[in-house]
């Protein structure tokens, strides 16, 4: 995929649209259930676990909270980045290359490679899998890594937590008969309510297991062919045509790189080479010392931070960043300088606001190709200090 149509979410680009997509039916049902499983196996432990084996107990909290804390994360991460889409109105480089792509009509513009038009997403999806409605988006280029840790993980979750169930209920049931046997006047352990919730959530996450477990064997079997499900069905109505039809030529499926290297391109695993061909380099015109909420680079960016875990780099006036991606009034880069390269304790991809450059390069954030040659051909005589 090249630069001119490997685009970020570009119909929820912004923080609000990107949480108006989160607050929808089927994101907000997914996750009530994953939270809603979760608190069913801490009551589980802190009644039940805490008690028997101490040393257990710790494990299992600790392996509970991470696995829900993993499941969440990778389930909101789908829905967040979306499956990315081609550009409107996109066309190829080369005229010549028209002759192969479809034309979309509503998008008014040529389909990439591997790309199809969602009707419910209105545009045309990079390697569209499949419109997922419980994430509210497409599964496609941007979000299947995140869609195959989620559906891997959610079964593992959930298969736990009907193990934690099924121990509950039992341990009451025989504690209750043990009682009984020895002349106690004993009572059921658990109340009518608590047995209705663990019921519930040993249906919901058994059902968990079976439906999303079922989806993750077929997500795994189509990426280790990298053939996404529209793919698949355009495979199998080929060949029942040459099935019908002798004559034609066989259909050779060309994605097919082997299992390994099918994994890697959904693990994205060769990501750092695809961002080292579309980074802009920049030259540092305004110092920044790396402080999180930066006052005197204006109101609104110290007030639009963005939400990560990246930490912020320190720059100096003359300093050469190589820059991969942005975020409203913050970069994403790092420091290519000479003075820097020996640092082993610099980082290897920080943020920086906006303005930290000389405005000739930094408006508009990844501009077209001009832009970027622009700043290329000024910088080159930086790498060669």
């Amino acid at each position: 995929m090249t630069r001119s149509f490997l685009l970020n979410d570009s119909v929820c680009k912004t923080f609000t649209s990107k949480c108006k997509r989160l607050f929808h039916p089927g994101p907000i049902f997914g996750m009530g259930i994953v939270i809603f499983l979760t608190f069913v196996g801490l009551w589980v432990h802190f009644s039940t676990l805490i008690y028997l084996w101490k040393s257990f107990a710790c494990v299992n909290l600790f392996f509970c909270c991470s696995l829900s804390v993993f499941i969440l994360r990778s389930y909101a991460l789908s829905a967040w980045y979306g499956p990315g889409f081609v550009m409107l109105g996109w066309k190829p480089k080369d005229p010549k290359d028209q002759a192969y792509l479809q034309y979309c009509r509503v998008c008014d513009g040529y389909k990439a490679p591997r790309s199809h038009h969602c009707k419910t997403c209105g545009r045309c999806v990079l390697k569209m899998d499949h419109h997922c409605p419980w994430i509210n988006t497409c599964v496609g280029y941007l979000n299947h890594s995140h869609f195959l840790n989620f559906v891997i993980s959610a079964p593992i979750g959930c298969l736990y937590c009907c193990t934690l169930c099924a121990y509950r209920i039992y341990y009451v049931i025989t504690r209750s008969f043990a009682l009984f046997r020895f002349g106690y006047d004993y009572k059921v352990l658990f109340s009518f309510y608590e047995l209705i919730i663990l019921v519930i959530g040993l249906g919901l996450a058994f059902g968990v297991v079976l439906a999303v477990g079922g989806l993750g064997y077929c997500q795994i079997r189509g990426i280790l062919r990298n053939k996404t499900a529209i793919e698949d069905w355009i495979m199998t109505k080929a060949q029942d045509r040459r099935d019908s039809d002798p004559t034609l030529k066989p259909m050779v499926y060309p994605y097919d790189l082997g299992w390994k290297n099918n994994l890697q391109q959904i693990e994205q695993l060769q990501q750092k080479n695809l961002k080292s061909k579309t980074a802009v380099l920049f030259r540092i015109g305004r110092p920044y010392s790396g402080i999180i909420l930066p006052v005197t680079f204006g109101c609104r960016t110290f007030c639009c931070p963005p939400c990560s875990g990246e930490s912020r780099i320190a720059v100096a006036i003359g300093d050469v960043v190589s820059v991969t991606r942005a975020h409203k009034r913050w970069y994403y880069g790092q420091i290519l300088s000479p003075s820097h390269s020996d640092d082993v304790n610099s980082p290897k991809g920080s943020i920086l606001p906006v303005t930290f450059g000389c405005r000739t390069y930094c408006c508009p954030p990844f501009g077209g190709k001009n832009h970027a040659a622009a700043a290329i051909g000024d910088l080159g005589t930086a790498h060669r200090r």
